[in-house]
């Protein structure tokens, strides 16, 4: 932002930013007095509501001279969201912290943006500013979408919290994100341990019988990977790697002597790995 005596002036919505051409023709006023020089025909082609009514007046009613003003009750912070998100430019160099985000996207609704559209990877500055909070806070991300039932987004996100603990939601986490968002998360994670334990049940099969491996020796084989499994399906979050499944897996080898069985053992590991690796991982 730039000073101007008591007042800043936004760096990216200055007086001489020309859209289509056209210098700007209303001043957006933020509550901490950030000035944003924007375009009226901009902001109408994506508001239904004509920016909350604020629209409404006549250009050619403000005094010879002077651009028409709007004091709105937002931050700065926040209203440099929107415009940004109503020009469909990125604004994730400013890192605007979830809250700002959250407050910004109030805003939009109250303005007559559509999140359903500019929040949709189509329009991707909002979707990717939403998806940037998403490795640093995954559950408050994903609370969001589910409060404003941005599908694409909960789902995307939804892939960052496989290895959440989801006895730490909170209620007011729980209120944001919605019972339907919710259940689709718990499911999620219940889905993909299920799978696991059903990947991993049936044991190496065997082979034919021959000198110092007999179908009683092999019975060694399938204890030991009862016994790994049986570890590995109570240890195991829905985050569990497939590499970190192999290495678990393959270990299993030291115990056994014979080179047929252990053949028979990789061979049954990179199917259980197969299969874990194509186990959905997002809602």
């Amino acid at each position: 932002m730039n000073d101007m005596g008591d007042a800043t002036i936004s760096t990216t919505f200055q007086p001489s930013l020309r859209i289509d051409n056209v210098l700007p023709d209303v001043i957006l006023i933020s509550s901490n007095n950030v000035y944003f020089y924007a375009h009226r025909h901009r902001i109408i082609n994506v508001s239904s509501n004509l920016f909350g009514g604020l629209l409404l007046f006549d250009p050619g009613t403000s005094p010879h001279g002077f651009l028409p003003t709007l004091n709105l009750p937002e931050s700065g912070d926040v209203i440099n969201v929107v415009l940004h998100t109503v020009y469909g430019l990125s604004c994730t160099h400013f890192h605007p912290t979830l809250e700002t985000v959250e407050a910004a996207l109030d805003a939009l609704i109250k303005y007559g943006v559509s999140l359903q559209i500019h929040a949709a990877p189509r329009y991707r500055p909002l979707h990717q500013l939403l998806l940037s909070r998403a490795p640093y806070r995954p559950i408050d991300t994903y609370a969001l979408a589910g409060k404003y039932e941005l599908d694409e987004l909960a789902v995307t996100v939804s892939g960052h919290l496989l290895s959440f603990d989801l006895s730490r939601i909170t209620d007011d986490l729980a209120t944001k994100m919605g019972p339907v968002y919710l259940k689709r998360l718990f499911l999620l994670h219940q889905t993909r341990l299920h799978a696991l334990k059903q990947i991993l049940l049936n044991p190496p099969a065997g082979h034919p019988p021959k000198p110092g491996c007999s179908l009683a020796d092999q019975s060694q084989l399938t204890r030991a990977w009862a016994l790994a499994t049986a570890q590995l399906v109570w240890d195991a979050t829905p985050s569990l790697s497939p590499n970190s499944l192999r290495t678990i897996l393959e270990s299993i080898a030291e115990k056994l002597s014979c080179e047929t069985c252990r053949h028979m053992l990789r061979q049954r590991v990179q199917e259980v790995v197969n299969a874990w690796s194509v186990v959905t991982a997002t809602i």
